[in-house]
């Protein structure tokens, strides 16, 4: 005999639950295969060269970046280390008759940490490098001074040795050794 439900109905059966398993075979192959392209990847970005090495066939060369550079675009600051009164007023008007964009003329703020000998002193930072070198150019003898400042601006701190700014020749030769330096390969 079958009972009736409380409602009249004669219940249905429910076919019994199957329950699933799954296999966890393909699931940890897949885990395992995301985790080692996730290694490599992480190798190779950790281990690899200087950036642009791959690309840089032919390296630029700095002397090819100087020749090429317009000295209005250079700003330089020249300050007076020597102890003569209007020595950098006097090379800054040289300096910007000669192209160059001078941003202060004063005395050297460095002068009693770091005093100047000899011609003098370019200092820049690792943006200038390109504009300090067309510097030094127009002072024979100057020493050259990396500093840790950002930005490209190129001070000039005029030493006791300094008697005059290169002549035209001296620029020509400085250009001519530049052009020679640089690749004439046509990258």
């Amino acid at each position: 005999m079958t009972m009736l439900s409380p409602l009249g109905r004669v219940p249905r059966q429910r076919p019994p639950v199957r329950r699933r398993t799954r296999r966890a075979g393909p699931a940890l192959v897949l885990l395992l295969a995301l985790s080692m392209l996730a290694i490599l990847v992480w190798w190779r970005v950790l281990h690899r060269g200087p950036v642009g090495s791959a690309a840089s066939a032919c390296p630029a060369s700095s002397a090819a970046a100087v020749l090429s550079l317009d000295p209005r675009r250079v700003e330089v600051r020249v300050y007076n280390a020597s102890g003569r009164a209007g020595l950098a007023r006097s090379v800054a008007v040289q300096l910007h008759q000669r192209g160059f964009s001078i941003s202060a003329t004063s005395n050297d703020p460095l002068a009693d940490i770091r005093p100047v000998t000899g011609v003098g002193e370019v200092r820049y930072g690792t943006q200038g490098a390109t504009q300090a070198e067309l510097v030094s150019w127009h002072f024979p003898g100057v020493r050259k001074a990396e500093d840790p400042r950002t930005g490209a601006v190129v001070d000039v701190a005029i030493g006791p040795g300094f008697h005059r700014l290169a002549t035209a020749a001296q620029i020509a030769e400085e250009k001519q050794a530049a052009a020679k330096a640089a690749p004439s390969s046509g990258c």
